[in-house]
């Protein structure tokens, strides 16, 4: 059978702030379109999200790009779906759409210790299900620090780069436990400040991503002799730019998983690493928890976790960086606009940014 190659966008749901997306990119056989699962509901008191997507096909219509029509392998947005977590106490919350592919459980709604909680999908007529599982009991700490190096970077020489690391307090317990951490950004960022009559600033601009999307930091809790111990682990690394010249967080979630979805991660992460690059042929996809309760042959992507969440920040200032930094967008008398980069003119041009400061900014 011909391998026609396209990119499968995993998205490993960060449920903070600006609602982002992980994504891991790797390719797929494009011959059969695929729903694409990703979501988590925690203890956390926040919005929760469930994000369904679909791949392309060989025969997929073109899109409208709204000037032409084009081809692309990018997996579509799934819209117009019924999306319930359901619990073994008998409770039901519903999922609203609130953009294309994206659906939210307002934080309201809290989930419980010992219930079992499954996810149920309907997209016209077809009814998806995800394996029960239960919220873990225990989660460790994380004690955050950070360093600024320069040296090789992903291949590159005399780079400079910022380590984000956690020393990890271990949960005291007999029984198994397995964690995964998720990263994700949020900083400044300066906009060009105009000269006018008014002595008006720019607004406020906080941009939101995720510094190394590809890295899966798992740690196996079984392996590790059940002891109460200090582990370190680098969670996310990335190159220091302009982002740093103002406050910059790093926001590390320590994720306490079933031993299922661990199982499901370590796939992911070996197919990542594969030989180095993460656009390897596959041997097949990888199935998550979810199936089809009509025709189980069916392959679902991605994963819909139940998990234990503690979460920490940390932050670094322009003072801490001991390396120049550029100022990309200062005013100067002379320089035209269109000589400006975009983002230096407008918040928007950032995908994932508001001109709402994050509640939790100035909590530290």
């Amino acid at each position: 059978m011909n391998k026609h190659l396209t990119t499968f966008c995993l998205a490993l749901i960060f449920l903070m702030f600006a609602s982002c997306i992980d994504q891991i990119t790797f390719p797929l056989d494009k011959g059969t379109e695929k729903l694409i699962v990703s979501g988590q509901i925690s203890n956390l008191d926040e919005d929760k999200f469930v994000f369904l997507s679909e791949t392309t096909s060989a025969n997929r219509e073109p899109l409208y790009s709204g000037q032409y029509l084009v081809l692309n392998d990018l997996p579509r947005p799934v819209r117009g779906a019924q999306v319930v977590v359901i619990g073994s106490d008998n409770s039901q919350s519903r999922f609203n759409e609130i953009g294309p592919g994206k659906y939210m459980l307002g934080r309201e709604v809290k989930f419980k210790s010992g219930v079992e909680y499954h996810l149920e999908i309907i997209i016209q007529g077809k009814r998806y299900l995800s394996i029960p599982e239960r919220m873990p009991d225990i989660v460790g700490e994380d004690e955050l620090s950070y360093e600024f190096v320069r040296g090789n970077f992903k291949g590159a020489p005399e780079t400079a780069f910022i380590s984000i690391q956690t020393e990890v307090s271990l949960p005291e317990t007999i029984e198994p436990y397995y964690l995964r951490w998720d990263v994700d950004e949020a900083y400044y960022w300066n906009l060009t400040f105009f000269p006018n009559p008014f002595n008006k600033a720019p607004p406020d601009c906080y941009v939101f991503d995720f510094p190394d999307p590809e890295r899966i930091a798992l740690f196996n809790g079984q392996a590790s002799g059940f002891s109460t111990n200090q582990n370190r682990q680098i969670v996310a690394q990335r190159v220091v730019d302009e982002s740093f010249l103002s406050r910059h967080y790093f926001n590390v979630r320590q994720v306490s998983i079933s031993r299922e979805s661990f199982d499901y991660w370590q796939k992911v992460k070996v197919l990542v690493n594969n030989t180095g690059s993460v656009f390897d042929t596959p041997p097949a996809p990888i199935r998550g928890n979810l199936y089809n309760d009509k025709d189980p042959e069916e392959v679902v992507l991605g994963y819909f976790e139940v998990a234990k969440v503690s979460q920490k920040r940390i932050y670094t200032t322009r003072a801490d960086v001991p390396f120049f930094l550029p100022e990309i967008c200062t005013y100067e008398r002379n320089r035209p606009l269109d000589k400006y980069p975009k983002t230096c003119l407008r918040c928007s041009e950032f995908p994932n940014s508001t001109n709402d400061t994050p509640h939790w900014w100035f909590d530290q």
